[in-house]
């Protein structure tokens, strides 16, 4: 094997072996640090790293596809398009695929309570996991207004698996053109959980946007240093095993690279 082709798919199995090692280290790091901090009420809550959790206070937001009523939204519009005419009919032209061409995330702080106080959870930065999540499909770029809300469904959201083969292609002579809406949700009323970096809310103004009915006296928001940052309406031990099983994942990938390397040098060198 040339040296340039056996340095060229070297490539492949050494990315894999060091994305898997990343995600192994970090899914177990998120993991372990769940499993050891100790949630507290937001009433309880001090400054410093730590988990909280109560209930969301309020959903003022409005999603930009469906209008649907939210304390935090994830939105994007993906369109389906065909390869370009110089991959077509090659070996292997896994055909058209989708290709995000919008999207939009609320930065709105979460308002969050557990009765007694009230602390703003700040999103940006965060592993958001979602109360729900709504797709469907259209022939516009934007859904069409005044349409009905979309169905909302529980959990979080995995993108389908779309294939559709060279042959079909060329039949048809060119893909149509179709569009994708997806939202992921967190909505008002939720239980949720906030891991991050807590301090006291500084004193601003009056009628400023995003202050809630009661002051919120502190905030969370993400850490300085490489702690997790993690806002979840699902349930912690479901996060947890999440994690635990992407760190598996991760050391199969890894292993998997391994071994792909050690094939290539053996061809290479013998």
């Amino acid at each position: 094997m040339p040296f340039a082709f056996f340095a060229f798919f070297m490539l492949f199995p050494l990315a894999m072996i060091v994305m898997g090692i990343g995600i192994a280290i970090w899914s177990k790091w998120v993991a372990r640090t769940m499993r050891r901090m100790r949630p507290v009420e937001v009433s309880d809550l001090a400054p410093g790293y730590g988990v909280v959790w109560g209930k969301v206070a309020e959903g003022n937001l409005r999603a930009p596809l469906s209008g649907r009523r939210c304390a935090w939204f994830e939105a994007w519009v993906e369109e389906l398009r065909p390869p370009p005419l110089t991959q077509r009919d090659r070996p292997g032209d896994t055909g058209p695929r989708w290709e995000r061409i919008f999207e939009q995330t609320s930065a709105q702080p979460i308002h969050v309570t557990d009765g007694k106080a009230t602390c703003l959870v700040m999103p940006e930065g965060a592993r958001v996991h979602e109360t729900g999540w709504s797709a469907w499909e259209g022939a516009e770029e934007r859904p069409a207004p005044g349409a009905a809300e979309p169905e909302l469904q529980p959990g979080s959201y995995t993108p389908p698996v779309l294939r559709v083969s060279g042959g079909f292609s060329s039949i048809l002579g060119s893909t149509p053109t179709r569009y994708r809406y997806v939202e992921r949700y967190i909505l008002a009323g939720d239980p949720i959980f906030a891991m991050g970096e807590a301090e006291p809310r500084r004193a601003r103004g009056r009628g400023e946007a995003g202050d809630g009915p009661a002051p919120a006296r502190m905030r969370i928001r993400k850490p300085e240093g490489r702690q997790p940052f993690v806002v979840s309406t699902q349930d912690p031990s479901a996060v947890h095993a999440e994690n635990e099983l992407a760190s598996t994942g991760g050391i199969i990938l890894a292993v998997m690279g391994a071994v792909g390397a050690y094939v290539l040098w053996r061809l290479r060198y013998g």
